[in-house]
């Protein structure tokens, strides 16, 4: 309640007061309206001694006194007094109302979150004239219970009688969703948001997260793009989740020029990590050398066999035998899992033959054939090489 609303609520109860009240009271509100509000307090604690038990001019200074205190900020001696006058059930019922009202405001600030549930529902209870700021706070109030269920109506009933949009209401509807994980419930409100409050654009990666929420991947990919175009998508993390999803919604040529695109702009941080997903966005698109360049700039930074065994597939595959072996080289150095070792030894037997590297091939087999994953193909090389008149056993 503001100062002019009390002054207002004074005027209505003045006359069941006595004339010694009234006139120290309307002292009192003459202070009030200067901001003198600790002269005010101090008077008002002298007057609440000197009514005695008068229950009605008790009440009313009371009331006047929780007013004064949160003007003061002093919100716990305001919600006491509040209390000590709705005990009293002194005051016309419509002061009443706007006392439960206020003190349930005040709950809310001081985290007695129960207590301020019981008196807004005590005060719908008995009104018929409640907007949406009111449903808004019962709202927050519920949701502060975790009682999410019961907050969505009300939040819902504030967003209908609201005249213009709050955006806060709007993103406290949307928070009881995630909680309840009504997904589906998430996507109208979040279209209604992008509408309202254009200049949010967090609200398109969390409609993203929505789809994904509901594997609804093409959805979640059309949203981060929209996003990306408009110009909202500015954290590593959303641009490589959009990448993410082009290529696990067969986009990949988009995963790649994404990537790369921001990688020069550095949005996205040059790491070994984001280089194996530019090289893997390539290779996907059917782009081999650009995915062997990638995958090149990850050697420097990580000394993974299983990196290094994928690029030496890749030379393999574009025919570059030397560059091929070479690198295979540290992975059977470098390794001590004997599959990756298997699979090394197996493809440097290959790169050593297409370079007609006969006994050199031989050897490689050799090791191959020593390992179980590759024992069968090895041998069978070794069989195919004893054929050749330039093999030396």
């Amino acid at each position: 309640m503001t100062l002019c609303a009390l002054l207002t609520s004074f005027n209505a109860l003045a006359s069941g007061l006595s004339p010694m009240t009234h006139r120290q009271l309307t002292d009192i509100h003459e202070q009030i309206d200067k901001q003198a509000y600790d002269e005010a307090l101090a008077e008002l604690e002298i007057l609440l001694v000197d009514i005695g038990n008068n229950s009605y001019e008790k009440a009313v200074v009371l009331q006047t006194l929780g007013y004064v205190q949160i003007s003061r900020e002093a919100y716990t001696p305001a919600a006491e007094a509040f209390e000590q006058a709705l005990v009293l059930d002194q005051l016309p019922e419509a002061t009443q109302q706007r006392l439960r009202y206020d003190l349930a405001q005040l709950y809310l600030t001081s985290g007695k979150t129960v207590k301020a549930i019981q008196l807004l529902e005590r005060w719908f209870a008995d009104t018929t004239r409640a907007d949406a700021t009111a449903y808004a706070l019962l709202g927050h109030a519920y949701a502060q219970n975790n009682q999410y269920a019961k907050a969505v109506p009300a939040l819902q009933r504030a967003i209908e009688l609201s005249e213009e949009p709050h955006a806060d209401w709007y993103e406290a509807l949307l928070a009881m969703h995630y909680e309840r994980e009504s997904w589906r419930a998430c996507i109208p409100l979040l279209k209604d948001m992008f509408r309202l409050f254009p200049e949010r654009q967090a609200y398109w990666s969390q409609l993203a997260g929505v789809h994904l929420a509901l594997k609804d991947y093409s959805a979640a990919t059309t949203a981060l793009e929209l996003a990306y175009r408009d110009g909202a998508l500015k954290h590593e993390q959303e641009l490589i989740q959009l990448a993410r999803l082009y290529l696990h919604t067969g986009m990949p040529h988009k995963a790649a020029r994404l990537l790369e695109q921001q990688l020069e702009l550095g949005r996205i941080a040059d790491t070994s990590a984001h280089q194996k997903l530019l090289a893997r966005s390539w290779a996907a698109s059917g782009e081999r050398d650009q995915a062997i360049l990638a995958l090149e700039r990850t050697i420097g930074t990580s000394a993974a066999p299983m990196i290094r065994l994928q690029l030496a597939q890749w030379y393999i595959e574009a025919e570059r035998w030397k560059a091929a072996e070479e690198l295979l080289a540290t992975v059977v150095e470098n390794t001590k899992e004997n599959r990756l070792k298997a699979q090394g030894w197996l493809l440097i037997g290959i790169a050593r033959y297409e370079q007609r590297k006969i006994p050199a091939a031989q050897t490689a087999f050799n090791h191959a054939s020593q390992l179980p994953t590759t024992r069968e193909a090895a041998s069978q090389w070794l069989e195919f090489l004893n054929t050749l008149p330039e093999s030396k056993v």
